[in-house]
């Protein structure tokens, strides 16, 4: 399948258990981001991505891209409002990103390990870039070019990046069985597709 053909199957397979899984993460957050330090430039340095990467690694793109969208956006509301019309988008893209890179995660060994560890580098690209225009719109291209330069530097979301692998890893390990979700969304949009094609014949 396509990915432009597996979105649309996810999108109609997407039940009360994904509004579920959603509305815990988006929950969780909220919270963590309501906790953030404040940067110089705009913005807060928070852990709240690490919960939307986590969400995209173990339950897909679009339960992560979701969660981190509404979570962050409620905190934006409480916080800095100025922010919550395009916390949405930028999340969703990010937590799309993390959860296309991760792909499906059946076991842990080296190769899980690694595409653990590029999905939440392509998160975090998708987040800087998608946030870029948003900080030359709110504060001038001085902003953009230190926001775009803080990903070279690091700095606090260093922590970001090492907490997402390691806590993705730890419950993969300690609940294997959150692993079956991916799996059985995947069964779930090929018996839909399946079904599809002979409604056609």
């Amino acid at each position: 399948m396509g990915i432009l053909k597996d979105a649309r199957l996810r999108i109609q397979t997407f039940d009360a258990r994904d509004i579920s899984v959603v509305a815990v993460f988006s929950a969780l957050m909220a919270v963590t981001t309501s906790y953030a330090v404040p940067l110089p430039f705009g913005g807060l340095a928070h852990f709240g991505n690490t919960v939307m990467w986590i969400a995209s690694i173990l339950f897909g793109g679009l339960i992560g891209g979701l969660a981190g969208g509404v979570g962050g956006m409620i905190a934006d509301i409480l916080l800095a409002p100025v922010w919550a019309p395009f916390t949405f988008f930028c999340k969703l893209a990010s937590g799309l990103a993390c959860g296309l890179v991760s792909g499906e995660i059946t076991s842990i060994n080296k190769r899980a390990v690694i595409r653990i560890i590029l999905a939440v580098i392509a998160g975090a690209v998708v987040n800087l870039l998608a946030y870029a225009p948003v900080y030359l719109l709110l504060f001038g291209s001085g902003a953009m070019l230190f926001w775009l330069g803080s990903f070279l530097t690091l700095g606090p979301a260093l922590a970001t990046y090492i907490a997402t692998p390691v806590v993705a890893l730890a419950v993969l390990r300690s609940h294997p069985r959150v692993a079956s979700y991916r799996t059985f969304r995947r069964n779930r949009m090929r018996f839909e597709s399946t079904r599809g094609r002979s409604q056609k014949k």
